[in-house]
């Protein structure tokens, strides 16, 4: 969902939990691989943030990777193999998420679940398209990861264009705004949604007062805002991530900007809330239903309560289902060779996972994601304010 020069902070010191038959992988090369007994195990790469200021996303991912690897091993495996899933960090840096797609190669590994971060995602892609490695993204969803016309990439999560069309249904349709002011933080994924935004609100009929991008590695937006305040757009819309969505939202207002503020679920986070405290609250945030919002993922969200004490956040229960896909790719094919699950993934129409059904289509994107909008309660909690999924 980067790119540019946006700075990192390790939030985190390491991963802990590591599961049987899981090998965890750092950017300095060291490892910790667990070898299943019997036959040659599927070899699964996973690829996300697992340290610096997007580490919560990427912790949660790597916990339900490992839910859904203990499940399947706990049977038998997959065709009598067992799965053992080499973990990436990628620190949402890349430089180092690309040096991961090398790494994987380099490994030999049967499949690809990543990477979490779309400008990381689509230079990956084309590395492990090369090495004719199927790869699964749970959360990456710039259109152009689908577009480049690479049979090995899929994805179960949904993408920008979508979630920037149900931001201008909800702007202009439930809130009937007229205009807007769209700020992004000229990243991939940000800027995407934001483009998107702005784009389908016109369409709508709304006008757009400005787009502009900022620097997310600020501390001070009030010279920004105070432009944006003297412009009165009835939005504030926003694509990127916490907590500069925070800042902006908090420092809006102070100066008094009562503009509606809408973001992505790049925001959705506690960041959010950290950073804007009681001005986030009433915010409206587009993302894919959080698992404790979906009636088929109950059992997925308990296990993981059970398993690690705390909730999964929203791309969670899409790592948990990109790992069964690839396993049902697996005994659908009845071969882990990369070849195999490749063509084998193609055809999957029908799988029914904890974040709903997969279907995938010719250029591998899933054809009935789901997106909905929250609104930040007084508690910071989020709860669906608008279902456009409803019937």
């Amino acid at each position: 969902m980067q790119a540019g020069t946006r700075m990192r902070r390790s939030a985190l010191a390491g991963v802990v939990g590591i599961a049987s038959a899981v090998a965890l992988v750092g950017w300095n090369g060291a490892q910790a691989h667990v070898h299943a007994a019997g036959a040659t195990p599927v070899k699964i790469g996973f690829a996300n943030p697992l340290t610096g200021s997007e580490a919560s996303y990427g912790v949660s991912d790597y916990n339900a990777v490992k839910l859904a690897v203990n499940s399947v091993n706990a049977k038998g495996g997959v065709d009598g193999h067992k799965v053992q899933i080499i973990a990436y960090d990628t620190k949402a840096d890349p430089a180092t998420g690309i040096a991961g797609a090398h790494y994987f190669v380099s490994q030999g590994v049967n499949a690809v679940i990543g990477f979490f971060n779309s400008d990381i995602s689509i230079p990956a892609s084309a590395i492990l398209h090369a090495a004719g490695i199927p790869m699964v993204s749970a959360a990456s969803t710039n259109p152009k990861l689908t577009e480049q016309g690479f049979h090995n990439v899929f994805r179960v999560c949904g993408t920008d264009n979508e979630q920037g069309l149900v931001e201008a249904e909800f702007a202009r349709n439930v809130l009937h705004a007229k205009t807007a002011v769209v700020l992004d933080d000229e990243e991939v994924y940000g800027e995407g949604v934001s483009q998107f935004f702005a784009n389908d609100f016109k369409k709508l009929g709304g006008k757009i007062l400005s787009h502009q991008g900022i620097n997310p590695n600020l501390t001070d937006y009030t010279s920004l805002l105070t432009q944006v305040k003297a412009m009165h757009p009835d939005i504030l819309q926003f694509g990127g991530f916490d907590p500069a969505a925070g800042l902006l939202v908090k420092q809006g207002r102070s100066l008094g900007l009562k503009s509606t503020f809408i973001s992505d679920d790049g925001v959705i986070g506690p960041a959010f809330t950290q950073a804007g405290g009681r001005s986030a609250v009433g915010s409206f945030l587009s993302s894919a239903p959080s698992p404790q919002d979906l009636a088929s993922a109950r059992p997925f969200v308990a296990e993981y309560v059970r398993t690690y004490h705390a909730q999964p956040t929203e791309f969670a229960g899409y790592n948990y289902d990109a790992l069964n896909v690839i396993v049902q790719a697996i005994r659908d094919a009845h071969s882990i060779t990369p070849a195999a699950i490749i063509r084998a993934l193609a055809g999957i129409h029908t799988f029914k996972g904890v974040t709903g059904r997969v279907d995938f289509n010719s250029i591998g994107n899933n054809t009935t994601p789901e997106y909905v909008i929250y609104r930040v309660q007084s508690n910071y909690s989020n709860k669906i304010y608008w279902n456009p999924n409803a019937h």
